[in-house]
């Protein structure tokens, strides 16, 4: 190799990352206009279980503020199957909490 050929391939290399750097700095800057939103994270939408029932087919529990749903996850669409309620999140109990004193 000469050394034209080696700041050619530099070149080259120079303007792919100076296209993607450029790329991502317009996304970060005017993401948020088209939908985008980097860093927001929603609290009140889980995904608290989900079960394969077969190889097309999962069950899933999302739980949206105070209500759970059981929806059906399918390659031929989503189905809601269920809503209820959701019950208080489960909160485990401190290890010295659990200890009352009786055992010494």
């Amino acid at each position: 190799m000469d050394l034209l050929s080696i700041l050619k391939s530099l070149a080259a290399l120079a303007v792919v990352l100076g296209i993607l750097l450029g790329g991502a700095y317009l996304l970060r800057k005017y993401g948020s206009r088209i939908g985008l939103k980097a860093g927001v994270v929603s609290t009140d939408l889980k995904v608290t279980e989900w079960r394969t029932l077969d190889m097309r087919r999962k069950l899933a529990v999302v739980r949206w503020g105070e209500r759970e749903h059981l929806i059906c996850l399918a390659p031929t669409g989503d189905t809601l199957i269920a809503t209820r309620d959701a019950s208080p999140a489960f909160k485990p109990i401190p290890p010295d909490a659990a200890n009352d004193g009786s055992e010494q």
